[in-house]
């Protein structure tokens, strides 16, 4: 049982730019997408006995809170963090075959936008589930304070590069979106 459901105003006001600058079709379709992704980690928490204590709408993306009744070995953090992408992959596969036998181009923008989000969330940085789960594991061999501090300098470099990589593409002509992803990270 969920105690606490609460949203941010950065999450309106990311979620009122996007409504002015992306069709309702693409936003529905990620909306789908980032609920399978967040029920992963759900349903993972509660396999492992936890508790989802908060569930929090932020500017920048969705934070489950476990309540804490018991807190998860690393190994433990590992599969809660991991089973996001996870749930993400699994959704791009049935999307992929709705679309193949019944020729529907929602599908195949499901599949995109699941397998891009659930490609998006593992890398090794901050907050994103593959930077929990690489802290996880630097903690699990270094302790939690090397570990901690190793997954941050990981994080930098991991946005320095997304940084390099978003000038590149806006100075060719592309847009600016990973630009700013690295400058969330």
């Amino acid at each position: 049982q969920m105690r606490k459901l609460h949203s941010t105003g950065g999450f309106w006001l990311v979620l009122g730019a996007l409504l002015l600058a992306a069709s309702l079709r693409l936003l529905f379709w990620f909306l789908v997408a980032s609920v399978v992704h967040e029920l992963g980690h759900i349903a993972m928490v509660r396999a492992l006995g936890g508790r989802v204590g908060c569930f929090c709408l932020t500017g920048t993306g969705a934070v489950i809170r476990p309540s804490r009744e018991r807190l998860f070995s690393y190994w433990e953090e590992c599969l809660v963090a991991l089973s996001g992408p996870m749930a993400s992959f699994l959704l791009a596969i049935l999307a992929a075959a709705w679309g193949k036998h019944f020729g529907s181009g929602d599908a195949y923008l499901l599949t995109g936008l699941s397998l891009a989000l659930g490609l998006f969330n593992l890398l090794p940085a901050g907050p994103l589930d593959g930077g929990r789960t690489v802290r996880a594991i630097l903690s699990w061999f270094t302790g939690p304070n090397r570990g901690d501090h190793l997954s941050r300098v990981l994080s930098k470099v991991v946005a320095a590069g997304l940084a390099w990589a978003g000038l590149w593409m806006f100075s060719q002509g592309g847009n600016f979106t990973l630009l700013l992803f690295a400058l969330w990270l």
